[in-house]
């Protein structure tokens, strides 16, 4: 996978504001999740893991993801067994890797003129693969036939599994932070079953009560029995709401999925700018800060939500009521009980990456710290964007225009001349600037600057 797995645990406190729109609707009729109790919006962990999958998926490329969507009809999810299979014998190229994987693995220990093996090697396949992963006792008979000396079938078998899972995580960037079920039917039953993600996200909740309203939306096309009306509906969503989540990155279940330190900081940035680009009328939201505790040791606070407090401004005298918060100047954040925590635990912090969003300035975070603790605050200062290097003096036709205008990491500002490219340029992005003919005058231009963004 290229790197080592993740150094030390990491516990993040990521907070974002969402304003007159639904940030996570419930699936019986889509109004917001409340808390009737409490009166605080619930946003799930799988709605925040689709934030950064989604980011992932524009950086990175679709196939660097296991749960997404594809094709023309982009609102079919496809089967993880289908994903699977698809990746590893979709093209004849993925097919030579997968079976290079499995010779690699089994290392001569099945005989090549026997079947299973031999049925895999003439046709690689989900097919011919599940005669050799598969565990009923019929199928691992067949297998014991083709076995050299005196190994263990299911010695093979756990070897071949966990090679085949490996590969996996490696390609698929979303199984390497948060795991999966693998529930994987069919061929690939075998190869399924929990593989526990490094990241673990929490629940986010309103920090604060909030308004829940139902606002009347109309369209201008009329229905079938109004032809000369529009159709009148229910929106639902909240007035304004802070949230809060939690998240630990397990440095023990790294090691199992690959997961890494790079890979953490491309989480970091797929939460806040997944949340950020993640903007229509019923995801109105912005991110508004981001605290990422490393630890020396197998230690974590593990209720960082807890430990974040508003209190409200005064206005005519009064002290706003929560559920009249409309914007960040209505209240003041208070760390009070986060800065106790830490104090008292700075044996086992190694560092404190920082950012926010006009909500809380680095120096106000660092003023209530310990001293020793104060210069392990650094702030993330790529945040919000990527390092960019420009191209100056580029004149392009209109087709090289469309061919830049559709790949995600790369802007064309034709009044400057100014072709700028950013780490967001995917390997899938730059392939395609790379074969384009449109673009062939550029191209040892934009391929320096992209290997020298991407320290290659």
């Amino acid at each position: 996978m290229g790197n080592t797995v993740l150094s030390n645990r990491h516990e993040t406190l990521f907070l974002w504001e969402v304003r007159k729109s639904n940030p996570n609707g419930d699936p019986s009729g889509n109004e917001p999740r409340m808390d009737r109790h409490t009166k605080r919006c619930d946003v799930t962990d799988v709605c925040i893991k689709r934030s950064v999958r989604d980011y992932i998926g524009t950086k990175e490329g679709i196939d660097s993801l296991l749960i997404t969507k594809l094709g023309i009809d982009l609102s079919e999810t496809v089967r993880v067994t289908d994903r699977i299979v698809d990746y590893l014998f979709d093209t004849p190229e993925k097919t030579d890797k997968s079976k290079t994987l499995v010779e690699k693995t089994i290392a001569d220990r099945l005989d090549k003129t026997k079947d299973p093996y031999k049925s895999f090697l003439g046709n690689p396949s989900s097919a011919t693969l599940k005669g050799i992963i598969s565990n009923k006792k019929e199928d691992k008979e067949k297998i014991k036939k083709a076995v050299r000396g005196d190994i263990q079938v299911e010695d093979i078998q756990r070897d071949l599994t966990r090679a085949l899972r490996a590969y996996l995580c490696g390609s698929f960037k979303d199984l390497r932070m948060f795991g999966s079920v693998l529930a994987l039917e069919d061929d690939l039953k075998a190869l399924g079953g929990d593989l526990t993600g490094p990241i673990q996200i929490e629940v986010g909740t309103s920090l604060h009560r909030v308004v829940q309203s139902n606002k009347q939306i109309t369209s201008v096309i009329g229905s079938k029995e109004e032809k000369e009306a529009g159709i009148i509906g229910d929106t639902h969503c909240i007035e304004y709401g802070l949230f809060a989540t939690s998240a630990i990155a397990n440095e023990n279940a790294a090691r199992f999925t690959g997961f890494s330190d790079p890979d953490h900081e491309l989480f970091l940035k797929a939460l806040w700018r997944g949340t950020r680009d993640r903007h229509t009328r019923s995801k109105n939201q912005v991110p508004r800060l981001l605290i990422d505790i490393e630890y020396t040791k197998p230690f974590h606070f593990g209720d960082l939500v807890n430990s974040a407090n508003l209190n409200p401004v005064e206005r005519d005298g009064k002290p706003i009521a929560e559920e009249a918060y409309r914007s960040i100047d209505d209240f003041k954040l208070s760390f009070k009980k986060l800065h106790e925590k830490i104090n008292k635990k700075k044996e086992v912090i190694k560092t404190i990456k920082f950012a926010a969003n006009e909500l809380c300035s680095i120096e106000d975070f660092r003023k209530e710290l310990d001293d020793d603790l104060k210069s392990r605050v650094c702030e993330i200062s790529d945040i919000d964007f990527d390092p960019a290097k420009d191209l100056v003096d580029i004149t392009l036709n209109d087709e090289a225009k469309k061919a830049i205008n559709e790949i995600n990491g790369i802007v064309y500002c034709e009044p400057q001349k100014i072709l700028s490219i950013t780490l967001d340029l995917s390997e899938d992005g730059f392939k395609k600037l790379s074969e384009n003919p449109a673009l062939a005058e550029f191209r040892d231009r934009i391929e320096k600057v992209y290997k020298e963004l991407k320290g290659v």
